[in-house]
């Protein structure tokens, strides 16, 4: 199970790390690839020259290229010749404020559990399922099951036999009959040992971009502009992007391009048309796998009770169906005579008593006549008061439980 911390939750505590698993990290690199991506490749920005198609080149101007939506003059190749049209994109600010700018995120300022990402039968459980024989087979050796008793002192059995494996845990493995289904392959999840696999709750931040667009034509400027407004996902102002590795994130487009040109400069410079608008790009890093950073991913196994024991009674035992106390509340008929009763019509049981009935033989001393009847069983001795022995006394003989977990 999951544990809960009442502090700061020490996200890599534990030394229990999965060596079978894994998955693709996310982190700043794949929202900037992603929308790279969004440009590049989904949008596909052409403009008409000579009556032909030309697609409009992108750039992510980072490093040496970082100056490219800074510099007045125009951008220029190795040669001096112009590389225009082109879209320049350039991370700005990050922002990891609880509220992003104010674009909501699942974080929260209280502590947070693990993040499960994973839950899959464990390799323990091939053995726990051996135990308790969910599908009732007879007459396989590794499995436990009523005929794997070599002797039967104590009910149903307290001895397996030499290579066989047996249990007294009153599931199907003691089963007289086969399964009624017939169907032994079918996928029965029902009683199993899982394994957990959790990472660090991730942490949101939001990536400001600047988009630059440069061209020479105002004709070319216009195209990439309304090829633009008309391919928005749906009504919102933005486009929903997804990484190489498959994660989902949502570009927010503010709401106007501002132009920066050169046209108030009447000199031999030739014409640049620039117009810059601002991307926002909520997003989260979870599972880096950087140099010097502990594996984020640790596993945990539910834990199964196994309860061995004996009871012994003096007299006929019956059984009934289970309590139904819990289904009710205790107080819905307070100052009634109102009585809470099962499918039965009889009393539920109390605490401390259990399902099960005895059958409690009265003498009646003037008379010698013997009166039958079935009274509850009293499972455990009442904190106070005188006790008597008597037939409604259950002696628990041995009871003996194994955990499992890890």
């Amino acid at each position: 199970m999951i544990k809960k911390y009442s502090g700061i939750d020490p996200k890599f505590e534990g030394e229990n790390i999965p060596d079978d698993f894994s998955i693709a990290p996310c982190g700043i690199e794949d929202m900037d690839r992603a929308l790279f991506n969004l440009f590049d490749e989904r949008l596909k920005f052409s403009i008409n020259v000579n009556n032909k198609p030309k697609k409009v080149p992108v750039v992510f101007a980072t490093g040496e290229r970082f100056a490219l939506t800074r510099r007045k003059p125009p951008i220029r190749d190795s040669n001096n010749a112009l590389i225009l049209p082109i879209i320049s994109i350039r991370r700005k600010n990050i922002d990891f404020a609880p509220n992003p700018g104010n674009y909501g995120t699942p974080i929260a300022t209280r502590d947070q559990e693990a993040y499960t990402i994973k839950r899959r039968l464990s390799k323990n459980d091939r053995g726990y399922q051996n135990i308790i024989n969910k599908l009732r087979l007879k007459n396989q050796d590794n499995v436990a099951s009523r005929p794997a008793f070599s002797q039967n002192d104590i009910f149903p059995g307290n001895v397996a036999k030499s290579g066989r494996i047996a249990s007294r845990r009153n599931t199907r493995n003691l089963s007289f009959f086969d399964d009624p289904t017939g169907n032994l392959l079918r996928n029965d999840l029902t009683n199993n040992i899982f394994e957990i696999i959790t990472i660090p709750y991730p942490e949101f931040i939001l990536c400001n971009y600047e988009i630059t667009f440069w061209t020479q034509y105002t004709i070319h400027m216009n195209q990439i502009i309304e090829s633009l407004i008309v391919q928005f996902d749906g009504q919102e102002k933005g486009f929903k992007i997804k990484t190489n590795s498959g994660y989902e994130f949502v570009a927010f487009f503010e709401g106007q391009f501002t132009s920066q040109d050169n046209f108030d400069n009447f000199s031999n410079e030739e014409r640049i048309i620039r117009y810059s608008f601002n991307v926002k790009v909520p997003g989260f890093i979870l599972a880096p796998n950087h140099p010097n950073l502990p594996n984020p991913f640790r596993r945990y196994l539910s834990a199964p009770t196994i309860e061995f024991g004996y009871k012994q009674s003096r007299t006929r035992v019956i059984s009934e169906d289970k309590s139904e106390i819990s289904q009710n509340k205790i107080d819905n008929f307070i100052l009634s005579d109102v009585e809470v009763l099962n499918s039965h019509g009889e009393s539920p049981a109390q605490r401390g008593q259990s399902s099960a009935k005895l059958m409690d033989i009265t003498i009646d001393p003037f008379t010698d006549e013997k009166s039958r009847k079935y009274v509850r069983v009293l499972s455990r001795n009442q904190r106070a008061g005188e006790t008597v022995s008597s037939s409604r006394i259950v002696i628990d003989l041995e009871t003996v439980s194994d955990i499992k977990s890890d």
